[in-house]
């Protein structure tokens, strides 16, 4: 029978052969749960898109009923080559079509334009691309394994099972649902029931799965498992599923379970109640410096944790990274007369802007070896420069002289120490003076 049809999501219990004919037609999600039915048989729809529960508790019911509300992308019809069906014929088709999970792409998200190329580079099937700043996907090319979101810093790119909305919803629903644990995500091969206080979490591929996730789930003190049902499996499923957990291993003091799964026992409770937004790079940097008290020191290359060098000689303070880091990495502070130059690395996601900007060349950016133990680092320190005319601080000593030697200016100006209102003023007043032939006016400094 049918329970309910919430939106987009069509809830199945124990149905019929006559029910379950709508799967096929229904434009969203589908659960069916199963209490009495041993088993269904359901074709014609992509695996992403139906959720079989077998007896499942009402915490997990409940859970995946918010994870799917707030599914925000569908999967595709994507022309393929091949002889197509009688049915297809009839239907008006002229091409064969197959239904893919492709990834949708979110421009506003995107960093493409500051130079950020994680998903082109991820990309095993060279289907994406960066054409006029924006990424563009071959949809006949993409082979749905999900690398390019998980590799994206920003979370620009989702699939259907693999979008920050979903998560996002599915980790504050928990903050209400007190019976779940565990969070293992695996692929739709997996068909295996969920143990007792176990959330399965089903992505296209386990290469979807973000360090992003893992650490968002550990931060609520969740157990987090990464099992990939196929060792080998083509896409390299099962060696991105090692290699991540190896990596949280190696950053964090974790405890690891008998099958395999991060844990945070052994240690204080971190983060139960947290409440997570839905940008990617805001709630990891919440996880991480929540998880901050049990690093090790050091940052694997699979926790996107870049170091940004600033070489204090050559910096002239002009504040060209400061003001474009598309991140808001930089900032700039005040102590005692001098002005500071801060980096939070936590925000910076290596897209590399601020070093191709930098007049100076000064600024170098790569992966990080040590993991940040503070929210912002004092990179470069300049003296505090006054009006001589008004007092008002108005620049800094290392980009006035830098500014001396970009214009070739000679000697040491009066000028050159007069903020720009009280520069315009005594330009007009020098202009005057010479119009008029006056000689011998005192300095007005």
């Amino acid at each position: 029978m049918v329970v309910s049809e919430e939106g987009r999501l069509l809830i199945l219990e124990d149905p019929s052969d006559e029910e379950l004919s709508r799967v096929k037609d229904h434009d969203g999600p589908v659960i069916i749960v199963l209490r009495k039915l041993g088993n269904v048989n359901v074709q014609g729809k992509h695996p992403m898109n139906i959720y079989i529960l077998r007896s499942p508790s009402n915490e997990e019911l409940e859970a995946l009923k918010a994870q799917l509300m707030a599914r925000r992308v569908t999967t595709k019809e994507v022309a393929v080559e091949g002889p197509i069906s009688r049915r297809e014929l009839l239907m008006g088709r002229v091409t064969k079509v197959v239904e893919k999970n492709i990834p949708t792409y979110f421009e506003n998200a995107c960093r493409a334009r500051f130079g950020c190329g994680e998903c082109v580079n991820a990309c095993p099937a060279n289907a994406i691309s960066i054409v006029n700043n924006r990424v563009t996907i071959n949809e006949s090319a993409c082979i749905e394994c999900g690398l390019c979101v998980s590799r994206c810093p920003t979370g620009a790119l989702a699939m259907v099972g693999a979008d920050d909305n979903e998560y996002v919803a599915l980790l504050n629903k928990l903050n209400n649902v007190r019976g779940i644990r565990r969070i293992t995500f695996t692929c739709p091969l997996n068909t295996r029931e969920s143990r007792d206080g176990e959330y399965i979490y089903r992505v296209p591929c386990i290469d979807s799965v973000s360090p992003e996730w893992v650490a968002m789930a550990l931060a609520k003190s969740l157990e987090v498992g990464v099992e990939c049902p196929d060792q080998s499996c083509k896409l390299g499923g099962a060696d991105y599923a090692k290699g991540l957990i190896n990596a949280f291993t190696e950053s964090f003091k974790l405890s690891i379970t008998e099958d395999g799964a991060l844990s945070m026992i052994g240690g204080e409770e971190v983060g139960e109640g947290m409440i997570y937004m839905g940008i990617r790079r805001n709630d990891y940097i919440k996880a991480l410096t929540r998880l901050r008290p049990r690093t090790t020191g050091v940052a694997n290359e699979l926790l996107k944790i870049f170091s940004v060098h600033v070489d204090d000689v050559k910096c002239s303070f002009c504040g060209v990274c400061f003001a474009k880091c598309p991140e808001r990495a930089f900032d700039v502070g005040r102590d005692g007369n001098k002005t500071v130059l801060k980096l939070n690395n936590l925000k910076c996601i290596g897209c590399g802007y601020c070093a191709r900007l930098c007049p100076e060349k000064a600024i170098t950016v790569d992966r990080a070896k040590e993991f940040p133990m503070s929210d912002s680092t004092d990179v470069v320190y300049d003296e505090v420069i006054t009006c001589k005319m008004c007092g008002r601080p108005f620049d800094t000593r290392r980009h006035i002289m830098a500014t001396k030697v970009r214009l070739g200016i000679k000697g040491d100006p009066e000028w050159l120490y007069l903020c720009p209102d009280c520069r315009r003023y005594y330009t007009a007043k020098r202009m005057l003076e010479n119009a008029l032939g006056m000689k011998g006016v005192k300095s007005y400094i």
